[in-house]
């Protein structure tokens, strides 16, 4: 009788045990989203530390959602899309764009953003993540709040991908503002991961691939006194990021204004973002608004037609002679063959 209770016994507390095994193996009702991995940003071997946002950092399914957004016209009411003004066989800009305002630009190429803290040729825009905002507006995308939001939720990838991105389960349920915010916090993820450092220059200091002769003397006159490009134009980003009048206009109306029509002090009257010359060979015309057609213009234009006004920058002022290099043919051309060593054709299939 003692054996047979026992036997009972050791038969119930095994049951207890399977019960309560059972038990703990069973799944909450719900379970916490997943994380999404932040994205691994490889910075180029001597390149400056990048200008990384807090309140929207990289992760993988944010640049995928990014990048999917700036190639799709979905966001706009006319067929329009961030690449539209932004092409990649242009190195990601555009050669010109006319705005009701009168204004005439030549689209910044999206290019080593990551490393840049301010935007825009007249400096208009501080903050990377909030830089696409301005594209929803009617002169762009004419975006509108119903036809964005089913288009968006109705799509097979994109509600997964902003749930997976930033924890949005319902698209619908986010204000206007809200939903465009975080469309804009997707794009500017993927343009910090837009890098170029792989051009013919790039693999001469990698001592991959050798310049030419006339390459050489090029690189030359940019990196002295001779060529003076460096002061604005070097380091690894080929631009010191910084607002410089280099003597195009003499007259300053308009968009010619320059950074006076962001900071509105006189000082600042002609002054342009010194423009990346990565690329350069693929983002004519030159100049903020395009009056250069090609590199030949550009250099024969520092050559010889700086224009002499109250804030040109005194980097013009080192020679004896402020409007001009006085370089012989030979070294113009040399000029040009080095810049076009800056072309990075990987970086067109980011």
């Amino acid at each position: 009788m003692q054996k047979i209770f026992l036997k009972l016994a050791v038969i119930s507390g095994f049951a207890f045990l399977l019960a309560f095994s059972n038990c703990k193996k069973t799944p909450p009702a719900e379970q916490p989203p997943a994380v999404d991995k932040p994205y691994n940003l490889v910075i180029p071997a001597g390149f400056p530390k990048p200008y990384l946002s807090d309140k929207n950092p990289l992760t993988e399914k944010g640049v995928q959602l990014g990048r999917m957004l700036y190639n799709d016209p979905i966001l706009s009411t006319n067929g329009t899309s961030c690449s539209s003004c932004h092409r990649s066989q242009n190195s990601f800009s555009k050669p010109i764009q006319k705005f009701n305002n009168g204004y005439t630009i030549s689209v910044m190429p999206h290019i080593n953003l990551a490393f840049k803290n301010i935007y825009n040729w007249e400096g208009s825009a501080p903050d990377l993540d909030l830089l696409p905002l301005g594209d929803f507006e009617p002169e762009i995308f004419n975006s509108n709040e119903a036809d964005m939001k089913a288009k968006l939720s109705a799509h097979p990838i994109y509600p997964s991908l902003f749930k997976a991105a930033f924890g949005i389960d319902n698209l619908n349920a986010l204000s206007y503002m809200d939903l465009k915010i975080k469309i804009s916090y997707a794009i500017t993820q993927y343009l910090r991961t837009m890098i170029s450092a792989n051009s013919k220059y790039d693999r001469y200091l990698a001592k991959k691939e050798d310049l030419t002769p006339m390459e050489k003397m090029g690189m030359q006159l940019f990196f002295t006194e001779k060529g003076d490009c460096f002061h604005c134009h070097g380091g690894p980003l080929f631009t010191d990021n910084g607002f410089h009048n280099n003597g195009v206009d003499s007259v300053f109306t308009g968009f010619n204004l320059g950074y006076n029509l962001t900071t509105k002090q006189a000082t600042d009257i002609g002054k342009f973002h010194s423009p990346t010359l990565r690329n350069i060979e693929l983002t004519a015309p030159y100049m903020h608004d395009g009056r250069f057609a090609t590199l030949e213009d550009v250099v024969e234009f520092y050559n010889s037609g700086v224009n002499n006004t109250k804030t040109l920058d005194a980097i013009m002022f080192k020679r004896k002679n402020v409007n001009a290099l006085n370089l012989s043919d030979i070294e113009k051309t040399a000029l040009v063959h080095f810049l076009k060593t800056l072309t990075d054709t990987s970086f067109l299939k980011m």
